[in-house]
């Protein structure tokens, strides 16, 4: 009885315009002390959020029309899902007759050169790159999501109750709706920018940073080390990332950043044969969905060799060059 009381206070509590961040802190792991506790709070979520109380509302308001005292929407409204939670709470299973959402791991692949458009069970669309995985979980109290390698641009369905968490190594990104990309650009560098809304960055060794729209921070060892703002980010052909249409504009990134763009639509692996170039900085708009475009660029503009044996492609400095 005191767990579905313990339910019923979260489940109002959490369909509140504002929760802070002591309150999720605190949902999290009430939900993690007992399999009870979450299997309580579904089942609630579910009758809370169940289409019954909506007809049982407009039998309401039907009567309403034939002569009933008047009352208000919202007051009516509260009335039957404070009924609803008394039932459940008192042991009422004819009530919960919803399916509570599955919570399994969903996971995403895609192949080389090939990207993936997803649309997932809450309304959320995801744009992923070639060479990319996600892990997806969609819980009645929570949205997670792993990005483990690749480029995702996310548009997620607004759910006031709900977060919609995405994990990136050890880099958190925290919405509750809103447009934004996630670049894994390797084990321990992810790119983060917002083309609507807002989202908290939170890493291990950098306090926790909101970004708005334009916003874009670079993540690399577990701490923010860039923050920079784009006026046009979610206007006209900026709407999305760059990357949707084939294209990376490097700001003094790493080469290996870059050869890593590239190798997504690369069929064959393209490799640094001297591990100094890989930290070799980079600037300029590069075409990655082209790959021999990209790899004639940067031979000229580096000084480099590029050969292409028949499993591989090679890159190499030239004599004299930058990395020799």
């Amino acid at each position: 009885m005191q767990i579905a009381a313990d339910a019923a206070l979260w489940v109002n509590r959490l369909d509140q315009p504002v929760i802070d961040t002591s309150a999720s802190a605190a949902f999290d792991a009430w939900m993690a002390a007992d399999a009870r506790h979450r299997e309580s709070f579904a089942d609630m979520q579910a009758l809370w959020h169940s289409d019954t109380l909506l007809q049982a509302l407009e039998r309401s308001e039907a009567s309403i029309a034939e002569g009933e005292a008047p009352v208000t929407r919202a007051s009516r409204f509260a009335d039957l899902r404070r009924s609803a939670l008394w039932f459940a709470m008192a042991g009422s299973a004819a009530m919960l007759f919803l399916i509570v959402p599955k919570l399994g791991v969903e996971t995403y692949r895609t192949g080389t050169g090939g990207g993936r458009t997803i649309v997932l069970a809450d309304g959320s669309h995801v744009d992923l790159s070639g060479d990319a995985e996600l892990s997806v979980r969609i819980m009645p109290w929570r949205r997670e999501v792993t990005l483990a390698r690749g480029e995702a641009f996310f548009d997620v369905a607004h759910e006031r109750w709900r977060p919609f968490l995405v994990k990136s190594g050890s880099t958190s990104v925290r919405v509750l709706g809103t447009a934004f990309n996630v670049d894994r650009q390797s084990a321990t560098r992810t790119a983060v920018e917002v083309y609507r809304g807002a989202v908290t960055l939170d890493t291990p060794r950098t306090q926790d940073i909101v970004l708005h729209k334009g916003d874009h921070a670079r993540v690399v060892d577990d701490r923010i080390t860039a923050q920079a703002t784009n006026p046009n980010a979610g206007v006209g052909r900026h709407d999305k990332p760059d990357w949707t249409a084939g294209w990376f504009e490097a700001s003094d990134v790493p080469m290996s950043v870059l050869i890593a763009k590239v190798q997504r639509y690369s069929l064959r692996p393209i490799r640094l044969r001297d591990p100094k170039m890989a930290a070799l900085p980079v600037s300029g708009r590069f075409q990655v969905s082209d790959p021999a475009r990209v790899l004639n660029a940067i031979r000229g503009a580096y000084a480099l060799e590029v050969r292409y044996d028949r499993d591989v492609i090679r890159i190499a400095p030239s004599a004299g060059g930058p990395a020799s």
